[in-house]
Protein backbone atom coordinates (compact mmCIF):
# COMPACT_ATOMS: atom_id res chain seq x y z
CA UNK A 1 0.00 0.00 0.00
CA UNK A 2 1.26 3.29 -0.84
CA UNK A 3 1.85 5.72 2.16
CA UNK A 4 -0.77 9.05 1.32
CA UNK A 5 -0.82 12.73 2.81
CA UNK A 6 -3.85 13.86 4.31
CA UNK A 7 -4.46 17.53 4.32
CA UNK A 8 -6.49 18.72 7.04
CA UNK A 9 -8.47 21.51 7.30
CA UNK A 10 -8.81 21.92 11.51
CA UNK A 11 -11.03 24.88 12.96
CA UNK A 12 -12.01 26.11 16.39
CA UNK A 13 -15.41 25.87 16.67
CA UNK A 14 -17.58 28.74 16.79
CA UNK A 15 -14.26 30.71 15.24
CA UNK A 16 -13.60 28.97 12.23
CA UNK A 17 -13.05 32.20 10.32
CA UNK A 18 -10.19 33.42 13.00
CA UNK A 19 -8.53 30.14 14.48
CA UNK A 20 -7.55 27.73 11.92
CA UNK A 21 -4.78 25.38 10.26
CA UNK A 22 -3.86 23.25 7.38
CA UNK A 23 -1.95 20.06 8.90
CA UNK A 24 -0.21 18.11 6.32
CA UNK A 25 0.33 14.73 7.87
CA UNK A 26 1.37 11.16 6.90
CA UNK A 27 -2.06 8.39 6.75
CA UNK A 28 0.14 6.12 9.10
CA UNK A 29 -0.06 8.69 11.38
CA UNK A 30 -1.97 7.40 14.54
CA UNK A 31 -4.93 9.36 16.01
CA UNK A 32 -3.04 9.64 18.95
CA UNK A 33 -0.73 11.23 16.85
CA UNK A 34 -2.81 13.80 15.56
CA UNK A 35 -4.32 14.87 18.77
CA UNK A 36 -0.69 15.88 19.73
CA UNK A 37 0.08 17.52 16.12
CA UNK A 38 -3.46 19.64 16.66
CA UNK A 39 -2.41 20.44 20.56
CA UNK A 40 1.14 21.54 19.05
CA UNK A 41 -0.43 23.75 16.37
CA UNK A 42 -2.79 25.47 18.36
CA UNK A 43 -0.71 26.57 21.14
CA UNK A 44 -2.39 24.55 24.13
CA UNK A 45 -0.76 23.75 27.02
CA UNK A 46 -1.49 19.99 26.44
CA UNK A 47 -2.52 19.61 30.02
CA UNK A 48 -6.01 17.97 29.60
CA UNK A 49 -7.50 14.75 27.97
CA UNK A 50 -8.94 14.54 24.50
CA UNK A 51 -10.53 12.12 21.95
CA UNK A 52 -12.30 11.77 18.48
CA UNK A 53 -15.49 11.23 17.18
CA UNK A 54 -15.82 9.76 13.92
CA UNK A 55 -18.52 7.85 11.90
CA UNK A 56 -20.77 7.02 15.03
CA UNK A 57 -17.60 5.54 17.20
CA UNK A 58 -15.39 7.50 20.04
CA UNK A 59 -11.71 6.68 19.95
CA UNK A 60 -9.74 7.75 22.84
CA UNK A 61 -6.92 6.10 25.21
CA UNK A 62 -8.71 3.04 26.84
CA UNK A 63 -10.67 3.88 30.09
CA UNK A 64 -11.88 0.95 32.41
CA UNK A 65 -14.53 3.41 33.93
CA UNK A 66 -15.82 4.92 30.71
CA UNK A 67 -19.67 4.62 30.57
CA UNK A 68 -19.79 3.64 26.59
CA UNK A 69 -17.63 1.90 24.48
CA UNK A 70 -14.60 2.91 23.04
CA UNK A 71 -11.65 2.50 20.52
CA UNK A 72 -8.22 2.72 21.46
CA UNK A 73 -6.59 5.84 19.78
CA UNK A 74 -3.45 5.30 19.86
CA UNK A 75 -3.41 1.51 18.12
CA UNK A 76 -6.05 2.83 14.86
CA UNK A 77 -4.03 4.72 12.01
CA UNK A 78 -5.98 7.47 9.75
CA UNK A 79 -5.73 5.22 6.92
CA UNK A 80 -8.08 2.59 8.63
CA UNK A 81 -10.80 5.18 8.77
CA UNK A 82 -11.45 4.99 4.90
CA UNK A 83 -11.49 8.92 4.76
CA UNK A 84 -12.85 10.60 1.56
CA UNK A 85 -12.39 13.99 0.80
CA UNK A 86 -14.94 16.10 2.89
CA UNK A 87 -15.34 13.94 5.52
CA UNK A 88 -15.19 15.64 9.13
CA UNK A 89 -13.48 14.13 12.56
CA UNK A 90 -14.24 16.05 15.56
CA UNK A 91 -11.82 16.25 18.49
CA UNK A 92 -12.96 17.40 21.71
CA UNK A 93 -10.11 18.44 23.96
CA UNK A 94 -10.60 19.17 28.16
CA UNK A 95 -13.61 17.95 29.51
CA UNK A 96 -13.99 20.05 32.09
CA UNK A 97 -14.20 23.39 29.53
CA UNK A 98 -14.39 21.61 26.40
CA UNK A 99 -12.29 22.76 23.40
CA UNK A 100 -13.95 21.37 20.01
CA UNK A 101 -12.02 21.15 16.96
CA UNK A 102 -13.40 19.99 13.79
CA UNK A 103 -10.94 18.06 11.30
CA UNK A 104 -11.60 17.88 7.62
CA UNK A 105 -9.92 16.23 5.00
CA UNK A 106 -9.71 18.29 2.22
CA UNK A 107 -6.80 16.89 0.05
CA UNK A 108 -4.90 13.12 -0.12
CA UNK A 109 -2.07 12.19 -2.37
CA UNK A 110 0.38 9.83 -2.37
CA UNK A 111 3.87 10.47 -0.49
CA UNK A 112 7.02 10.98 -2.69
CA UNK A 113 9.57 8.58 -1.87
CA UNK A 114 12.29 9.32 0.54
CA UNK A 115 9.37 12.27 2.45
CA UNK A 116 8.67 11.10 4.82
CA UNK A 117 10.63 12.92 7.55
CA UNK A 118 8.96 16.19 6.33
CA UNK A 119 5.80 15.17 7.93
CA UNK A 120 3.72 16.23 9.97
CA UNK A 121 3.64 20.27 9.00
CA UNK A 122 1.86 23.01 8.64
CA UNK A 123 0.26 24.55 5.51
CA UNK A 124 -1.26 27.16 6.66
CA UNK A 125 -3.35 28.98 9.42
CA UNK A 126 -4.48 31.82 10.79
CA UNK A 127 -5.11 32.87 14.75
CA UNK A 128 -2.24 32.07 17.26
CA UNK A 129 -3.83 29.34 19.39
CA UNK A 130 -6.35 29.12 21.92
CA UNK A 131 -6.19 29.55 26.19
CA UNK A 132 -6.69 26.84 28.03
CA UNK A 133 -9.23 26.59 31.07
CA UNK A 134 -11.41 29.41 28.77
CA UNK A 135 -14.95 28.26 27.08
CA UNK A 136 -15.05 28.56 23.65
CA UNK A 137 -17.65 31.59 24.56
CA UNK A 138 -15.12 33.30 26.32
CA UNK A 139 -12.63 33.12 23.85
CA UNK A 140 -14.99 34.65 21.27
CA UNK A 141 -15.73 37.57 23.45
CA UNK A 142 -12.06 37.97 24.19
CA UNK A 143 -11.84 38.09 20.57
CA UNK A 144 -14.38 40.27 19.25
CA UNK A 145 -13.16 42.70 22.04
CA UNK A 146 -9.90 42.66 20.27
CA UNK A 147 -11.45 42.92 16.74
CA UNK A 148 -13.62 46.10 18.52
CA UNK A 149 -10.75 48.11 20.60
CA UNK A 150 -7.73 46.50 18.67
CA UNK A 151 -6.10 44.76 22.00
CA UNK A 152 -7.79 43.16 25.44
CA UNK A 153 -8.61 44.79 28.08
CA UNK A 154 -7.15 43.16 30.70
CA UNK A 155 -3.72 40.84 30.33
CA UNK A 156 -4.31 36.76 30.10
CA UNK A 157 -2.48 34.05 31.54
CA UNK A 158 -1.25 32.15 28.58
CA UNK A 159 1.40 29.73 27.81
CA UNK A 160 2.95 30.20 31.42
CA UNK A 161 3.13 33.75 31.29
CA UNK A 162 0.52 37.04 32.16
CA UNK A 163 0.28 39.12 29.03
CA UNK A 164 -2.00 41.17 26.74
CA UNK A 165 -2.44 38.51 24.27
CA UNK A 166 -3.92 39.05 20.98
CA UNK A 167 -5.17 35.85 18.47
CA UNK A 168 -3.88 37.82 15.46
CA UNK A 169 -0.23 36.71 16.25
CA UNK A 170 0.48 33.80 13.62
CA UNK A 171 3.27 33.71 12.17
CA UNK A 172 3.81 30.15 10.35
CA UNK A 173 7.72 30.09 9.56
CA UNK A 174 7.82 29.80 13.66
CA UNK A 175 5.20 27.72 14.30
CA UNK A 176 6.72 24.84 11.93
CA UNK A 177 10.45 25.52 13.16
CA UNK A 178 9.35 24.14 16.73
CA UNK A 179 6.23 21.75 15.74
CA UNK A 180 7.72 18.89 15.62
CA UNK A 181 9.54 19.63 18.73
CA UNK A 182 6.17 20.61 20.47
CA UNK A 183 4.72 17.27 19.32
CA UNK A 184 7.69 15.40 20.48
CA UNK A 185 7.00 16.89 24.03
CA UNK A 186 3.07 16.92 24.17
CA UNK A 187 3.71 13.05 23.43
CA UNK A 188 6.27 12.66 25.75
CA UNK A 189 4.34 14.41 28.18
CA UNK A 190 0.92 12.24 27.66
CA UNK A 191 2.45 8.73 26.90
CA UNK A 192 3.36 7.47 30.26
CA UNK A 193 -0.19 8.53 31.74
CA UNK A 194 -2.24 6.04 29.07
CA UNK A 195 -0.12 2.97 29.58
Amino acid sequence: MVTKVYTFLVTYEGLEDKIWRKIAVSSNYRLDQLGYAILAAFDTMAYHLFEFHYGGERFEIPNEDAFEEQIDMAVFKLHQLKLKIGDRIRMDYDFGTTQTFWIELVNVEDMGRGQGTRYPYIIDGAGCGIIDDMSSEELQELIAQIDNKGRTDDPIYYNNRTFPWDYRWFNLDNTNALFKGEIRMIEEGYEPFWY
